[in-house]
């Protein structure tokens, strides 16, 4: 089952929020270099398959950066919308690639229903995450105008 690869069921994908507010705010480098690193950087410090989460996330960065060009990502909606979608596919992504690497796991309707859940949390919390990401950085740049 896909639950003893994660210490909760319920996952809200940071990498990704984070890959959708730098494409948003920030640029198209920035985020595929982000999305790189924390890939990289999940491969060295979880101890699992090595390569497993760098191509995950370089395949979901590409999906975001094709996928966003309809949304408006400085909309709430548009935040929710593209976070659910790329999370879904993210999860979905993750169980051939699981195959492709040999391990040979079962998926039940549960762990869809975690896919789907997970989505949709980490849909919901990204605008929340994106204001308070927006306020950090007005707070830094008065605080930086000030010195």
């Amino acid at each position: 089952m896909m639950n003893c690869l994660v210490s909760i069921p319920i996952d809200i994908e940071v990498v990704i929020i984070m890959s959708v507010y730098l494409l948003a705010y920030g640029s198209e480098t920035g985020a595929g270099i982000f999305a790189l690193g924390q890939g990289l950087l999940t491969d060295i410090f979880s101890g699992g398959i090595w390569g497993f989460h760098t191509i995950l996330y370089i395949v979901i960065f590409l999906f975001i950066k094709v996928v966003s060009r309809p949304f408006d990502l400085l909309s709430a909606f548009g935040q929710i919308a593209l976070v659910f979608v790329s999370v879904l596919v993210k999860e979905i992504l993750s169980v051939p690639l699981l195959q492709l690497f040999s391990l040979n796991m079962d998926f039940s309707s549960y762990d869809v229903l975690m896919f789907i859940v997970s989505a949709l949390s980490s849909g919901l919390i990204a605008p929340l995450i994106f204001y308070l990401l927006n306020s950090f950085g007005r707070l830094f740049h008065r605080v930086k105008k000030g010195f």
